[in-house]
């Protein structure tokens, strides 16, 4: 009789634990359906960024500041532009020929790509972490790591909110990092503008290794860019990216 009970028991158990055990399909689906959404629905978006930069030495010193504040124009992965309405270096407010020059050095960057997007969804592996809070909202951390080489690939989880399976927080390094960089780290932040979450803090430190000599000296930065004032769907045209 004893036996029956607990393997009813076990039986209930069991089925309560699969019931709401996280399926990490649904999960991905439901996101990928998300982002796909809002891809569809936003066709482009104009916003602006404030940047700030600081340089640290050994010491703590600061050796080098940067700020700047620009408009951004995105239509889509492939088309980015910025046109930046201020800069400083060192507390040196650039002329407009200097903040043009910056920002063609700064065009070679390689830009991320962002695992849950369209584009580059099936390149990379996920991992279902756990649950957790994000600013008092329910969330899964989800895992995802390249399964390709190149540049361009990151590395780390991100925070999908339970609610809407919308992206709220990623937390990512890049993938082939020289051994100069030390304790990289990064992370992107989101909230909710006109119904859509969207970035609204980007935030990196990383320390570099710098040989000197025979020794080692080492470089502290500290980046964030805050990002404000979206508006979409501007009918922005393809020929504004033609010259960034």
């Amino acid at each position: 009789m004893k036996e029956r009970f607990f393997i009813a028991l076990a039986i209930i158990v069991f089925a309560f634990v699969s019931s709401n055990a996280v399926d990490l399909n649904t999960i991905l689906s439901a996101v990928f359906r998300e982002q796909d959404r809002i891809a569809n629905i936003n066709k482009d978006a104009i916003y602006d960024g404030v940047f700030s930069y600081i340089e640290l030495n050994n010491k703590g010193d600061t050796t080098k500041t940067i700020t700047s504040a620009r408009r951004i124009y995105s239509k889509g992965y492939d088309k980015q532009k910025s046109v930046y309405s201020e800069m400083t270096i060192n507390d040196r407010r650039l002329s407009q020929s200097e903040i043009e020059k910056e920002n063609r050095k700064n065009q070679s960057n390689q830009k991320t790509n962002l695992p849950f997007s369209t584009d580059f969804r099936n390149d990379y592996s996920f991992d279902y972490i756990g649950e957790n809070n994000r600013n008092g909202l329910k969330v899964w951390q989800i895992g995802f790591i390249p399964n390709r080489k190149g540049k361009g690939y990151i590395k780390g989880f991100a925070d999908v909110l339970q609610a809407d399976s919308n992206i709220v927080y990623i937390n990512f390094t890049p993938v082939g990092l020289p051994f100069v960089l030390k304790d990289f780290s990064s992370e992107l932040d989101y909230s909710k503008m006109q119904g859509f979450w969207v970035p609204t803090k980007f935030s990196l430190q990383m320390e570099i290794q710098v040989k000197v000599i025979l020794s080692f000296a080492h470089k502290y930065i500290r980046m964030q860019e805050i990002y404000s004032n979206y508006t979409f769907n501007n009918n922005l045209p393809d020929s504004l990216f033609s010259n960034k």
